[in-house]
């Protein structure tokens, strides 16, 4: 009996080192990864509105571009993260800005052909019939 339990005992501790422990390491590696896509994801997200987009996500730590991250660490944890999030079904996809409408080519042509309305509004003619008002003579200037 003894000699069972010593076999059992050195099998889950090679369980433990070789299978255990390392499977930690890989999932704790891929929740640091998912959380650095987030946090990419995220500045992304915040600089849709930017005029310079690939300025905004460089001033928030990150490359607008792969590999996304300009250091090897998180570089190399994000793509792992990618990896097996996107075979687990994750998207980390951006979609790129849509093309310009084909109404807004048609926009200016149609603006060109309507007037342009005056740039300084005109004022109606004042009525004959109302004399204009007095105006006081100026004083002699002093010397």
């Amino acid at each position: 009996m003894a000699q069972l339990l010593d076999r059992l005992t050195a099998l889950m501790k090679r369980l433990l080192i070789f299978a255990v422990i390392p499977l930690a390491v890989i999932v704790f590696l891929f929740f640091l990864g998912e959380q650095f896509e987030v946090g990419r994801l995220a500045a992304v997200a915040s600089c849709e509105d930017s005029p310079n987009k690939a300025a905004c996500i460089r001033a928030k730590g990150y490359l607008p571009d792969r590999p996304f991250y300009p250091d090897l660490g998180r570089r190399y944890i994000g793509g792992f993260a990618r990896l097996i999030g996107g075979d687990l079904g994750a998207s980390y996809y951006v979609p790129p800005p849509p093309p310009p409408r084909a109404e807004a080519d048609e926009e200016p042509a149609q603006k060109a052909a309507q007037p342009a309305p005056p740039a300084i509004p005109t004022l109606p003619p004042p009525p004959a019939n109302i004399p204009p008002p007095p105006v006081a003579p100026l004083p002699a200037p002093k010397k």
